[in-house]
């Protein structure tokens, strides 16, 4: 019996000794944190870090460098998740974002950036290559990159937090324009288009037909080719312009010139090669104040149709204006479409829509077509 009440005893402190052991073990140091994932990886304050990894019950706490603490509540975390955000005073650039807890500390990369770009708006939609696009939005922080068709980069002329002017790269096609900032990335919302001008006529001695004398005035317009080229009256964008003018109160056709060409080798046609949806006829209008001024815009076509293609547009608005029309408007009575690769003439007509006895008038400058490439 004694050995037994022995063996008892001694089964007795065996347990209870294992069970101290076991007992000491759960009281010892806590398990340092880890980070398994976190999103994101930079922006500006108040941004919102998910944080992922083992061990964050006893967070004490989450600094950034130069130990700028993260506002932080506990409410929000568990032992596998923690919710904060990036301190108003946060250092720039680069950071070491520091979580201590009672077990120990961990660290993963973050990257303080100031805010995200936003874009409002770009002008103009299209423009050749070495032209200037402007763009507006706020949040243009250095470092800065453009980006046409999301590839090629283009030369920043200037640069202010809410604008930016940029020079259109060689080789750009069609696509949106995409601005890389401090913060991040933003994107115009509409498609940005390079083109291709083919000047006819600027009314300061350049384009294919420059010269006045390569236009032909008839009807009862005031104009001819020792007058026609003005410089003021209305005041010019560039120097000089074509003035067309007249009365014919008894029509509804007054006049108007004809752009020519005495050299038909040299000028057979324009040498447009894009098709009639990616063509328009630009130019710079201004009606002096005549209000009911109507201007028939013709196209016309050699070896093709023998009717007259045409648009008319009613210029009542103050001071210049650029009109941009698609070729596809240009119309015959047939109802048929210009031929881009045919026409070998503009013309210009003053149309007197209500037999008005008032002086009608037209100054036209930097007549062109443009090409979407």
């Amino acid at each position: 019996m004694k050995t037994n009440n022995t063996n008892i005893i001694y089964r007795f402190l065996g347990w209870t000794m294992i069970s101290s052991i076991i007992l000491l073990a759960g009281c010892g140091n806590p398990a340092p944190p880890s980070v398994t994932v976190f999103s994101p990886d930079f922006g500006p304050e108040e941004t919102l870090i998910t944080v992922e990894g083992m061990d964050f019950e006893t967070v004490t706490y989450i600094n950034f460098d130069n130990d700028v603490p993260a506002n932080f509540n506990p409410s929000f975390g568990t032992d596998k998740a923690l919710l904060f955000r990036v301190p108003p005073n946060a250092v720039l650039g680069e950071n070491m974002v520091k979580i201590g807890t009672e077990g120990g500390e961990t660290s993963f990369p973050f990257r303080v950036t100031l805010k995200a770009p936003e874009v409002s708006s770009f002008s103009p939609k299209s423009a050749n290559e070495g032209e200037i696009v402007t763009i507006l939005g706020k949040n243009f922080f250095e470092p800065l990159e453009i980006l046409f068709f999301d590839s090629i980069p283009g030369k920043i002329i200037y640069a202010d937090p809410d604008s930016l002017a940029i020079e259109v790269p060689p080789g750009v096609e069609q696509g949106r324009i995409k601005v890389k900032a401090n913060g991040g990335n933003s994107f115009t919302s509409e498609v940005f288009f390079s083109t291709t001008d083919i000047l006819i006529n600027d009314f300061d001695g350049n384009g294919l037909r420059a010269e006045t004398n390569k236009w032909i005035f008839y009807g009862n317009v005031e104009q001819n080719a020792f007058n026609a080229i003005q410089n003021t009256n209305p005041e010019p964008i560039n120097d000089n312009f074509l003035k067309i003018s007249g009365t014919d109160p008894g029509t509804i056709w007054v006049g108007g010139a004809e752009n020519h060409s005495w050299d038909a080798d040299v000028f057979d046609v324009f040498p447009i090669e894009s098709d009639i949806n990616n063509t328009f006829l630009e130019v710079d209008v201004n009606s002096n104040g005549r209000d009911k001024t109507h201007l028939i815009i013709v196209l016309a076509e050699r070896d093709g149709s023998p009717n007259d293609f045409t648009q008319t547009i009613h210029l009542d608005k103050d001071g210049w204006q650029k009109l941009s029309i698609p070729l596809n408007r240009f119309k015959d009575l047939d109802g048929f479409t210009v031929d881009p690769q045919k026409i070998r003439a503009v013309k210009l007509h003053l149309w007197n829509e209500l037999s008005t006895n008032q002086t009608l008038e037209v100054n036209v400058d930097n007549l062109k077509f443009v090409q979407i490439n």
